[in-house]
């Protein structure tokens, strides 16, 4: 989880220079953690891990090289950017800061207005590679799905079809009957799929547009109900929806998208012969309506609710008559509801169902 603010470690032996330093970094509203000797330092910076540290090079028993190094060498403390503060100007003791990992070097006395330049550029530089480190483990994360959710379900239509075209002439209608019903309910399946990875993507690349409206929220309830209703009636599964009529400012077509999301996952994790209800709660003094997807399924413990939403750690989970599910789904809707301004929430426990809360605003006409 990202830190609110930014937390700066600074490392010198020399209290007067601590505060200094501590004032002037305060004032830019970072949070401070000081060290007064390189080990010091280093066992800060392993329990903490600060977003950059400010550096001394002159320092007892284990000067800021040393320090350097050992953080440099340790996998947990690498990445964090180091800046040498010193009144060592000499080309060599500059050169062998770089070789030993800083990423700059202020001399002392410094200027304030130069220092704090350099420490926001760092921060930035530090926080860009991270997301660009998120964002390709995201893709890698993306088409390790494509490949792995579309594989068997592409395999099996292409074995089915494979075998009626072989053995037409020998299958009966009886026969046929049952292996188009499998070869249609996997079209739909990687249909379905198709669609969240293709969504998902253009959220990736910035180019889906979100087009608000005001929208009669029992409307896309019903129909999510119409649409999903035979899926739910193959397992034996009561599917309710209790949605009065009520205007919220949507995207229509992103919110249709999380409401089929919500209930196809429910169906897929709720045992034969369970319940699943789609309700809607308007708040009026909150301006907002609270939609849920509650489900009396298999549930979920919190290690795996606290990963629900991370595409890097999602996993694939069969649902309770082996149905294929990538985790994709609820990364979608969590990423659509937010381009809203809203949130989704998970609320589960193993063995006894989960329910699923995303909020919208209300329009003025639902308010009175």
């Amino acid at each position: 989880m990202q830190r609110p603010r930014p937390l700066l470690l600074i490392v010198d032996d020399v209290s007067q220079n601590l505060q200094v330093l501590g004032n002037a970094l305060r004032e830019e509203e970072y949070d401070i953690s000081a060290a007064i000797s390189g080990k010091q330092a280093l066992s800060i910076a392993a329990e903490t891990h600060p977003d950059l540290i400010l550096l001394d090079i002159m320092m007892p028993e284990m000067d800021g090289f040393e320090t350097c190094r050992r953080l440099n060498e340790d996998p947990s403390t690498r990445d964090i950017p180091v800046i040498f503060l010193t009144a060592k100007t000499a080309p060599e003791d500059i050169v062998r800061g770089f070789e030993l990992g800083a990423v700059d070097y202020v001399t002392k006395p410094f200027n304030r207005q130069e220092l704090l330049a350099r420490v926001a550029i760092h921060l930035e530089l530090k926080r860009s590679r991270e997301q660009l480190q998120k964002t390709i483990s995201d893709k890698d994360r993306f088409f390790s799905i494509i490949a792995h959710d579309l594989r068997g379900p592409l395999g099996s239509f292409m074995s089915i079809s494979d075998y009626v075209a072989e053995n037409i002439e020998e299958l009966a209608v009886e026969d046929i009957k049952p292996l188009f019903q499998e070869m249609q309910h996997t079209g739909k399946g990687v249909y379905a799929l198709l669609e969240n990875l293709l969504e998902w993507s253009r959220i990736q690349l910035g180019t889906i547009q979100y087009d608000p409206d005001i929208v009669d929220l029992s409307m896309l309830a019903e129909r999510t109900h119409t649409l999903l209703r035979a899926q739910a009636e193959q397992k034996e599964i009561t599917l309710r929806t209790d949605v009065e009529p009520m205007q919220v400012i949507c995207d229509r077509n992103m919110i249709s998208t999380v409401l089929r999301n919500l209930v196809s996952n429910a169906i897929k994790y709720t045992p034969r012969g369970g319940r699943i209800s789609l309700t809607a709660m308007a708040r009026a003094a909150e301006n907002r309506v609270y939609v849920s997807v509650q489900d009396s399924g298999v549930g979920m413990d919190e290690d795996r609710i606290d990963t629900l939403f991370d595409i890097s750690q999602t996993k694939s989970t069969p649902g309770t008559e082996k149905e294929k599910g990538s985790g994709l789904g609820l990364i979608l809707c969590r990423e659509l509801v937010s381009l809203h301004g809203q949130s989704l929430t998970a609320d589960s426990k193993k063995g006894e169902g989960s329910t699923f809360t995303f909020t919208l605003e209300l329009a003025e006409s639902s308010q009175q």
